[in-house]
């Protein structure tokens, strides 16, 4: 069952990442994060009077250090997408994996087998080529793109940010539950985005008409979607193979981008998504 939600988890965020482009052109990023978590938070608190509580202590450092790392993450994320091609920073994520083959067994005790290990790589590598084709021929240029372009930099640290909260994440799911975690989680970070919003971004706030803020909808309705993917995905394996498989969310961006944003050569990038797919076939059928 996990592997069908760590499915949908990137497809909801290849959609979500198509929305944030397009919002982009008519809202500050730090808005777009703002209602990034305004419907998840709205859609998630009434289930507070279905659910059992549990705010233990190892809970509440760990759900303190996710919301912070995140409130940072999307905030950046924001700023990545509106400054380039969806398909040209979404790989980037796909280096959070490698972080977490490290970071996991430090903090989780965590340690995927052998032929995870390598599904991990193949999926890192097929971002890598994905980049590869973004930038020509140099087997450098992928590198060189983390000192030289602002997008894929910021996407690149929103990967290592990732690879540490994800952890987190999970040690707050087994003190608590899912949805638990959800709820605090969004309005730990909403709190903090609108503290931002209502200090620097006062008056970029946007006329709350439906023609004015669509775009800013859809995100948020996409964003419920990956939380949910997300944090069942979870709490059923590993950490670093729900990362992994979330970071497809690279293929589906090339996709996207190629079929409703009008991005250029996508064709030249299916090869990594070729090899990101042998790496996500590896990790489901161990």
């Amino acid at each position: 069952m996990w592997v069908l939600f760590a499915t949908l988890n990137p497809i909801a965020e290849g959609f979500r990442s198509m929305f944030i482009k397009k919002a982009s052109k008519e809202f500050d990023p730090i808005i777009i994060a703002w209602f990034n978590n305004m419907l998840p938070l709205l859609f998630f608190i009434p289930l507070l009077f279905f659910i059992p509580l549990n705010l233990n202590k190892d809970y509440l450092l760990s759900l303190t250090a996710t919301s912070l790392i995140n409130v940072i993450a999307t905030i950046l994320y924001m700023h990545s997408i509106a400054h380039d091609d969806i398909s040209k920073v979404m790989p980037m994520l796909s280096f959070t994996p490698l972080f977490l083959l490290f970071i996991e067994p430090l903090i989780l005790g965590e340690k995927p087998s052998f032929l995870g290990v390598v599904g991990v790589l193949l999926v890192v590598f097929g971002s890598y080529l994905l980049n590869l084709n973004n930038n020509g021929t140099s087997l450098l240029s992928p590198i060189k793109e983390l000192f030289t372009n602002k997008g894929t930099r910021l996407m690149f640290l929103v990967a290592v940010l990732w690879s540490f909260s994800a952890n987190f994440d999970k040690i707050c799911i087994n003190n608590a539950s899912v949805y638990q975690h959800i709820i605090f989680m969004n309005l730990f970070i909403f709190i903090c985005i609108t503290l931002i919003v209502l200090v620097f971004k006062r008056n970029k706030i946007p006329s709350f008409k439906f023609h004015n803020i669509k775009s800013l909808f859809n995100v948020s309705i996409f964003t419920v979607g990956t939380f949910i993917f997300h944090m069942a995905a979870l709490s059923m394996t590993y950490v670093v193979y729900v990362v992994a498989m979330k970071r497809m969310s690279g293929i589906f961006s090339v996709l996207i981008g190629a079929g409703f944003l009008k991005e250029l050569n996508w064709k030249e990038r299916m090869l990594g998504s070729v090899v990101m797919f042998l790496g996500v076939l590896m990790i489901v059928f161990l």
